[in-house]
């Protein structure tokens, strides 16, 4: 099972590789048959519809910045918050995702929920 370190690393690299707008990175962090579910309630993305995602996801500027890491054995839950810059006041996006993280350091399963309000 990953250690609290490990699990916190990966969430690290994948808010920083979202915030970059890094396609690669971000899906080097998913296992090959990994599920991921934003938000949660809609269709689950596999394979290629994760990449698809990504790409309809990075298509204007934004910013991430992470706010807090819980782990529960190989499960997380991390808090992050999307700043997207506007003529006036930046739109602030604040998101839990929750996530399994295997025993590979890879995401197998990540829900996100975003809260726009």
């Amino acid at each position: 099972m990953p250690t609290r370190e490990q699990i916190t690393t990966v969430v690290e690299a994948y808010v920083d590789a979202v915030g970059r707008q890094d396609i690669d990175a971000v899906l080097s962090l998913f296992a090959v048959d990994a599920r991921q579910e934003d938000p949660v309630g809609s269709p689950v993305n596999t394979g290629d519809a994760i990449r698809e995602f990504f790409e309809r996801s990075f298509s204007g500027s934004f910013e991430t910045a992470l706010e807090e890491v819980l782990v529960n054995g190989d499960h997380t839950a991390f808090r992050f918050t999307i700043t997207i810059p506007t003529k006036g006041d930046p739109m602030v996006v604040k998101v839990v995702d929750l996530a399994l993280i295997n025993e590979d350091l890879k995401i197998q399963h990540l829900q996100a929920v975003p809260d726009f309000g």
